[in-house]
């Protein structure tokens, strides 16, 4: 048994590690792009003619979490693709062949965005900490409201797609918080200003989690997470449980950023919420045996 505890502990480490690395690279693109891409706060295109500044400088990179572009190589959001096509009322191939691979990734691994991707998640695992103190030296206990909110993530969902469509414009990207934070970042380095929508968003998302109900936002109204819950519904990679190994700690229960109860795994996962699961791991690292895993296929 300790070997096997050990082998469990080092496995988990390393997949935090990689987890954090990729949240840390997608933050760094979403500050170098515009950092990159900014022009002189007093540009203007007639200084330019006067020949009293030099052009505004283009770089190949351009775009967010919501839509890349480097040189020729370009992904979007497959929300992006949906809103604009309804938007629209036309089917843009570019952008279609742009969703491919992001809803390809989404389809075999889940909703793996929110958890390795999204540089806001991963300002709100850090936010958990000062949750978990302020509960402490407190004793609110504001987050028990959990499991009495109803999940309106596919509610608003309909209703930004539907407000897309009717008014022929974007909607649910003004919902998406780490394109909101990308757009903000954008407006600060461009024009030394933010916008008090995006950065309210971005607050309230924080806030909610901090007294209220913990990852409020991504798992009661994120619009852009639900629809990728929905595509990953039948993932190929997925969390399992070896029942041989558990020990009913419940560990892994407790762990849970959804409260989704990773030990109801050992009932072949039938009462197991996958549109929410967003394959983050934090179950599997506090296993003590190893018994929680990655695996092709999976339980279902």
């Amino acid at each position: 048994m300790p070997e096997t505890h050990a082998h469990g502990v080092g496995r988990q480490r390393a997949v935090w590690s990689l987890r954090r690395l990729c949240q840390l690279a997608v933050l760094a693109v979403l500050v170098f792009v515009p950092w990159l891409s900014r022009n002189p706060h007093a540009w203007a295109p007639s200084r330019i003619a006067l020949g009293q500044m030099p052009q505004p400088t283009l770089v190949p990179v351009s775009g967010d979490t919501w839509a890349f572009e480097l040189f020729d190589f370009r992904l979007v959001h497959p929300l992006a693709f949906v809103e604009n096509w309804l938007a629209a009322k036309t089917l843009y191939l570019p952008m279609l062949s742009a969703a491919l691979l992001p809803l390809a990734m989404t389809m075999l691994l889940g909703r793996v965005f929110c958890s390795w991707l999204c540089p806001v998640g991963l300002f709100l695992e850090w936010n958990e900490r000062l949750g978990q103190w302020l509960a402490r030296r407190t004793g609110w206990q504001g987050r028990r409201l959990a499991s009495t909110l109803p999940d309106m993530r596919y509610a608003f969902l309909a209703l930004c797609l539907a407000l897309a469509f009717f008014f022929a414009m974007p909607v649910v990207s003004l919902f998406d918080p780490p394109h909101a934070l990308g757009r903000e970042l954008m407006y600060g380095f461009t024009h030394g200003e933010v916008s008090r929508l995006g950065v309210g968003l971005l607050i309230g998302i924080v806030l909610l989690d901090l007294v209220l109900v913990r990852r409020a936002w991504c798992r009661l109204f994120c619009p852009s997470g639900g629809a990728l819950g929905l595509l990953g519904r039948w993932r190929v990679w997925r969390i399992a449980m070896t029942a041989e190994r558990c020990t009913h700690c419940q560990a892994c229960d407790a762990a849970c950023p959804y409260a989704l109860m990773p030990m109801s795994l050992l009932d072949d996962g039938r009462r197991f919420d996958w549109t929410t699961c967003d394959n983050c791991g934090r179950c599997r690292d506090v296993c003590p045996t190893g018994a929680l895993g990655y695996r092709f296929g999976g339980q279902r």
